[in-house]
Formats: structure tokens, C-alpha cells, sequence
């Protein structure tokens, strides 16, 4: 349940909202501080929620218990100056109370912050920079903090409001489902929208909202589609000799959950399949690529695609012995895919990211590029490949048995990188190649070359 908004309360009685702030598991966008913090303390959970996705703190809980105002009635006000005084640059964040009742059986109230996701980077008063990841607000080093600043340059576009925009083109339908899916119980479900920084306070839709509810979203972004194509054989061909299966190339506009939906059934029915014993000895139908790992590398492009490239959509390719996935704009600078298993938690589009996780459809990127990796490895397989341009990024999932992990430890680390980027082009690759590929320094890709040749790996 959303605890933001007295309407998602009113059906509560006053006794029980106790029980659902300390009820609530700590996460990504909520966590509880007890009413004895030092305001300086203050400051870290809300710059952690401004750097990354926003969130909620409540203070006057903790530990169990509910002590609220009543042990400090003038706490509110160090709050507002704790928020004044040890964040910079300044940050607006709104403040409200709510009555319950405390540990001691009075009726109390407890404050509640909403932070809200900012193109933004914040400090506290001693320049130490917070980031939210998980349930932890976590201090960045400097590497780290100067991708942040450079990704933060790049304005939140999903937070930009569509002009004209109303709630009137929203799908209702789909609104009371993840009302349904978060325990939203209010008489109004627009208030969950904003509480989630969807709509303005005067009903425009942002970027977000639009592409996560609207009924007709390619009206403001014809981009915002997926494109699913089964090819007959490993490679595409040109021109007479394209190997496109005509009956199953799909198009496909709708809103984000939508575009979900209809691409996994479609994938679900035509991607190859491979004939297996299964465990009662009996033949069984499985997708050469486990089925985790696409759907979620399928969710992650919708998700963090970039919408503000316009004239390209998110491009599922199906091949007999792999499935290649392509979605518009680049890695954030936090992502390392050097080292998929150590990457970095962002989201270029926090709203939209929010939700579908609400929805159940995936994660952050970097915790599902971390499922991928590891369903993949499950089956046996390779891990999965990035590879960008100038202007999209393509994961590669192949059905190829990785090295195993004896012979992996003989290798330098990041030699099965480039050995399977070796092994995705058939008239192989040269030095220069593989370091435009993986973005590696010279000396670095040949130190490998040279290591994989002398175990017979390459020639």
C-alpha cells in the first residue's frame, strides 16, 4: 500500500497505519529513520533518493516501534533546516504529516518525505556524494560520482511533461491493474500516478505517463514500438538472399506493459526450439535461449531504451542458434560491461522503471543485466554479449557452451569476452576491431589474443 495520500489511508483505521509503516520492507524507494536522528543524519537517505530513482522517508519509526512528534514536537522544524542546511545544492522536498498510533498506545504523528528523482547530483555539507541502491543509501567514490555527474547531464527525459497532455487518453483498465498489483486502495487513482511522478499536480502526463498508460503513445512518440523478426538461417542476408521468415515478422505499438505482453507471446511461440530429454525420460521442447534471460534483456530495452532518439524502435531478432536484442541510445556511464556480474545499478528513465518493477516485469538495469548472466551460465551457455554504437546498444544471446571455469582460470580476466566476440564473427575479427567492440585499450586486447592462442583457443 502507498502510504503517501490520506485518500489510500481513509479505509485504514488510525490504529493500524503503525502496522503498515513498519510492515513495509525497506527498498529501493523507502526507508524509515526514529525520531532521535541527528538532522545532520538526515540528509544522507534523501540525497541517495534524489541521485537515484527518488523515494519516500518517513521519520518517527523504527526498530519496531512508532515514536512520532509527541517525543519532539519542534523535530519537524530541524528537519526543515537539517534539508536547508546539509544538502547542496538546494532540493526542494515537501513535507507531511500523518496521525497513527505510537508504540506507547497515544495518537501520534510521524513525517513523511517525498523525494523526488533529479537530473540533479546532491552532496552533503562535507561534499560526500549518496546514491541509493537497494535498501542502502550508499557514499560513491570518484570514479563513480563523475559518471554520476556526467549521466545526470542528461536531462531525466521521462519527467518532461507532454504538452497538452490531460488524463483523459489514459487506459483506466491498465491504471486499476497496478493499483491492484502495489495494494493501492484509494478513491482516486491518480494520486498513485503522482505520488509516483507521473502526472503534475494539474493532471499533465510527463514522458513516463505517457508511455506507460496511455491508450495511444505512438501519437506523441512513434518510436516507442518493437519490432520481433524470426530469420531462417545464423545470418541475415541482403537483398534476394534475406533471410527474413515472412510469416513471422511482427510490428507492434502500445504502451510499455502492453508492448511486454504482446512481444513475449509472440517470441514465446516462434523462437527456436531445441529437443531435449527431460526428467522423466521423456522428449521434451525447450527455447535455445532460456527463456529468463530474453525476457528479461526484452524488458530491459524497453525500459531504458532512450525515448528522446526519435525514428528507431527496439529491434528483437530470432535466429536458429541465437536471439539478438536492439534498443536506441548507449550504455549510461555507470555501466561497466566489461564486468556484467559488477555493473553498476541505473536507470535512464527512473519512472518507467519504477513501475515495471512494480509490475513484476524486471529490474533496475545492472540487477537484471546480473539475471541474464546468471541464467544464461545456468544453461551452460556463454554470457551474453554488449556491444554499441554511436547510436543503440545490442545484446547478443547465443546458444554456444561457455569455457569452464578451470580453464577460464588460466586466462586473464576478460579473455572469454573476447573470445566470444572472436567467435560472433564469422570472417573474424582484427585487434582494432575487438577494442571498438568492447571498448578495451590495445595492449589489453592483445595480452588476451595472445594468451587464447597459446591455449589453442584462436589461431
Amino acid at each position: 500500500m502507498d502510504i503517501l495520500y490520506e485518500d489510500n489511508l481513509q479505509s485504514v483505521p488510525c490504529e493500524k497505519r503503525a502496522e503498515i509503516l513498519l510492515s513495509r520492507p525497506e527498498s529501493q524507494w523507502f526507508e524509515r529513520k526514529g525520531i532521535k536522528i541527528r538532522p545532520v543524519d538526515i540528509a544522507r537517505p534523501i540525497i541517495a533518493f534524489a541521485n537515484a530513482e527518488g523515494g519516500l522517508l518517513v521519520i518517527g519509526a523504527s526498530n519496531g516501534k512508532v515514536a512520532g512528534l509527541n517525543y519532539n514536537p519542534k523535530f519537524e522544524n530541524k528537519v526543515r533546516q537539517a534539508i536547508h542546511d546539509y544538502i547542496r545544492p538546494h532540493i526542494n522536498v515537501p513535507i507531511e504529516k500523518m496521525k497513527l498510533i505510537n508504540s506507547s498506545g497515544d495518537l501520534d504523528e510521524v513525517l513523511l518525505l517525498m523525494v523526488s528523482p533529479s537530473d540533479t547530483v546532491y552532496e552533503d555539507q562535507s561534499g560526500k556524494c549518496f546514491m541509493r541502491v537497494g535498501d542502502d543509501s550508499r557514499e560513491l567514490k570518484y570514479n563513480d560520482r563523475r559518471e554520476l555527474e556526467y549521466n545526470k547531464g542528461l536531462r531525466q527525459y521521462d519527467g518532461e511533461i507532454v504538452k497538452d497532455s490531460t488524463t483523459q487518453d489514459l487506459d483506466s483498465d491498465l491504471i486499476s491493474k497496478y493499483c491492484v498489483k502495489i495494494g493501492y486502495k484509494g478513491k482516486n487513482p491518480f494520486n498513485i500516478l503522482r505520488a509516483r511522478f507521473l502526472l503534475s499536480s494539474d493532471n499533465h502526463q510527463t514522458n513516463a505517463c505517457h508511455l506507460l498508460f496511455s491508450k495511444h503513445p505512438q501519437d506523441v512518440f512513434p518510436q516507442a514500438s518493437v519490432r520481433v523478426t524470426k530469420f531462417l538461417a545464423d545470418e541475415q542476408g541482403v537483398g534476394a538472399k534475406l533471410n527474413i521468415d515472412s510469416d513471422n515478422d511482427y510490428r507492434l505499438y502500445d504502451n510499455i506493459p502492453n508492448l511486454i505482453y504482446r512481444a513475449t507471446d509472440i517470441i514465446d511461440r516462434i523462437i527456436t526450439k531445441r529437443k531435449s530429454l527431460g526428467n522423466n525420460n521423456e522428449f521434451v521442447f525447450n527455447d535455445i535461449i532460456p527463456r529468463d534471460a530474453w525476457l528479461e534483456g526484452l524488458v530491459n530495452a524497453l525500459v531504458h531504451r532512450s525515448y528522446s532518439l526519435s525514428g528507431d524502435y527496439v529491434h528483437v531478432e530470432i535466429y536458429p542458434t541465437r536471439i539478438e536484442i536492439i534498443s536506441p541510445g548507449i550504455f549510461p556511464g555507470l555501466a561497466n560491461t566489461s564486468d556484467l556480474m559488477n555493473i553498476s545499478r541505473f536507470a535512464r528513465n527512473p519512472r518507467i522503471a519504477r513501475v515495471c518493477t512494480e509490475l513484476g516485469f524486471g529490474q533496475e538495469l545492472g540487477e537484471g543485466i546480473k539475471r541474464i548472466v546468471t541464467e544464461m551460465r545456468k544453461a551452460g551457455y556463454i554470457d551474453p554479449i554488449y556491444t554499441q554504437n554511436s547510436g543503440n546498444v545490442k545484446l547478443r544471446l547465443e546458444a554456444v557452451m561457455r569455457l569452464g571455469d578451470e580453464l577460464l582460470s588460466k586466462l586473464p580476466k576478460g579473455s572469454d569476452l573476447v573470445l566470444n566476440t572472436i567467435r560472433m564473427s564469422p570472417n573474424g575479427m582484427g585487434t582494432g576491431e575487438i577494442m571498438d567492440k568492447l571498448v578495451m585499450s590495445r595492449p589489453t586486447i592483445s595480452l588476451r589474443l595472445k594468451r587464447l592462442e597459446e591455449m589453442g583457443l584462436v589461431t
